[in-house]
């Protein structure tokens, strides 16, 4: 049996609880529902698209406190009960969005909530349970693993739209989509969570493989050119993708489509974000990660200016398809950098500190491009920004160079 056998009879499970767990996480459940959702508030509560996608501002941008402390919970409580209390955490932050009475502080209280209840079931989390169980097909474990990402943008837009179509109280049916998805949570993740996440030291901090004591302090790593543009980098092309999967459905049906092709075409993503997060997983492993990013962003930054033009149905889901490729490769991408370029020692709360710079990104830039329909009537211009970030994050990737030899230290793992 060889190495990368022996890691998969062993590791699987750290890949299948990633995948399941990371449908309900704050940088994914809510990016991916509140598209579906936006028509139904804008209709009873009267609030524009900004103000509606505002929100996620709140459930991932706050993720610039809930990245590190995810990483400081993972290496303080454990694995098993950092997931379980952000899991937690997203069932009550759902179920206080079905509450709401009309008020957008309510709507932004609640996504707040998402981030920093539900910070322990985020990438951080997961990310290291994975990296800490695998090496030699770390890339392959983790593109696997994080396509619970794309699972999400197949499932939970369906779980919201049936919650709008079986609603009893007319214009609040949007209530029975909050419902439901906290339904998913409770019913689907937490159960299997419970079960089968590790309680012990093995299989969920870095101490599980002898890497772990090679690789560098964070206080080290935020001193280097290179972790500045990994952040950078990372920034720049969840800027992107954070701002256009959630305002997608209402741009294709301001196309013409209707909501039902808009939400398939969001299915189409999701499924590129599972084949991306496994073809660039497989591909990390043997090329050079940079390289690999390039071949797959420069087709969704030209994807991102066919949006612009008249298509039909199926051209629209391809470039969807496109940059479903990209959200695929971001979240492993940076799991794999920050394994080859600093190293596992450290993992968690280096990953927590780049997690910030996605934060930022992903969070503001759906209310920017939002700002910008409400401002031209059209998502021409976000379109455009968007192929722009592509190209920006692929060439900072360009230019961090061969993986290092990494330090070995007695130090203890994260």
């Amino acid at each position: 049996m060889n190495a990368a056998t022996a890691e998969w009879r062993k590791g699987w499970p750290s890949v299948a609880l990633t995948a399941l767990g990371l449908t309900c996480a704050p940088a994914t459940l809510p990016v991916y529902t509140l598209g579906v959702l936006v028509a139904p508030l804008q209709g009873q509560f009267g609030w524009s698209r900004a103000a509606i996608q505002a929100a996620i501002l709140f459930s991932t941008g706050l993720g610039l406190a809930g990245g590190p402390l995810a990483g400081w919970m993972v290496r303080s409580w454990g694995l098993r009960a950092t997931v379980l209390s952000g899991l937690a955490g997203m069932a009550l932050s759902l179920l206080a969005c079905a509450g709401m009475t009309g008020w957008i502080w309510q709507l932004y209280a609640a996504y707040a909530m998402m981030s920093l209840l539900g910070a322990g079931a985020n990438a951080v989390s997961w990310s290291t349970y994975v990296s800490s169980s695998f090496d030699r097909s770390r890339g392959l474990a983790l593109g696997v693993a994080l396509s619970g990402t794309g699972l999400s943008a197949v499932l939970m837009p369906r779980i919201a739209s049936f919650g709008l179509g079986h609603g009893p109280w007319g214009d609040g049916s949007w209530r029975v989509a909050y419902l439901a998805l906290a339904t998913f949570v409770v019913v689907a993740a937490l159960p299997l969570c419970a079960l089968f996440v590790p309680k012990g030291a093995n299989g969920y901090t870095s101490r599980a493989l002898p890497a772990a004591s090679v690789g560098m302090d964070v206080a080290d790593v935020v001193r280097t050119a290179r972790f500045w543009l990994v952040g950078l980098s990372s920034a720049s092309i969840y800027m992107a993708v954070g701002g256009l999967i959630p305002n997608l459905v209402p741009a294709l049906t301001d196309k013409g489509l209707s909501a039902a092709q808009a939400v398939q075409i969001m299915g189409v993503m999701g499924f590129a974000v599972i084949g991306g997060r496994i073809a660039v997983g497989v591909l990390v492993d043997r090329l050079w990660a940079p390289l690999v990013a390039l071949l797959v962003l420069v087709p969704a930054a030209i994807g991102c200016l066919v949006l612009n033009t008249a298509q039909p149905a199926s051209v629209y889901a391809i470039c969807a398809a496109a940059i479903g490729l990209v959200t695929g490769m971001e979240f492993d991408m940076l799991a794999f950098l920050i394994g080859r370029y600093f190293g596992l020692r450290d993992y968690a709360r280096i990953y927590g500190r780049l997690y910030m710079f996605l934060a930022v990104a992903a969070g503001g830039s759906p209310m920017l491009f939002g700002a910008l329909f409400d401002r031209t009537g059209s998502y021409a211009i976000p379109a455009v920004l968007s192929a722009a970030l592509f190209v920006a994050g692929a060439a900072m990737l360009l230019v961090l160079g061969k993986y290092p030899d990494l330090p070995a230290t007695d130090k203890p793992g994260a």
